[in-house]
């Protein structure tokens, strides 16, 4: 069963540096600049766990046009659940959610967890509000 901690939950701690870890392995794939402990404190952010494993992170912002962007990073071989943790956090907001992504095996995750190609690298899930 798939558990979630966000940063204030006491757990959190028990997986913060294999987390961090993980983001500043993959940061370069997933272009974004900003420190670990700035995206825990300055985003909408989930941690996810597998029986007490690190599936990965999925993390909500705001940008400077008001619209929800998410972006996230996880371990290898996990994409069945990964695709879980996806949807899953989807439900979480009542707004259309975009995101970008780098490359193909990000764009395949958004595609199959119902996002729609907007721009060449943009997608949109929209709520249909």
């Amino acid at each position: 069963m798939v558990k979630v901690l966000i940063p204030r939950d006491s757990e959190f701690c028990l997986y913060k540096n294999e987390c961090k870890n993980l983001y500043e392995k993959v940061q370069h794939k997933i272009h974004d600049t900003n420190t670990f402990e700035f995206i825990c404190a300055n985003t909408f952010f989930y941690m996810f766990l597998d029986d007490n494993k690190l599936i990965g992170a999925i993390y909500y912002f705001v940008d400077e046009e008001g619209k929800l962007f998410l972006n996230g990073f996880a371990n290898r071989k996990m994409h069945k659940l990964n695709l879980e943790c996806l949807k899953m956090s989807l439900d979480w907001f009542n707004t259309d959610i975009y995101a970008q992504s780098q490359n193909r095996a990000s764009a395949f995750c958004l595609l199959r967890c119902g996002f729609k190609r907007s721009k060449e690298n943009l997608f949109v899930f929209k709520k249909g509000i």
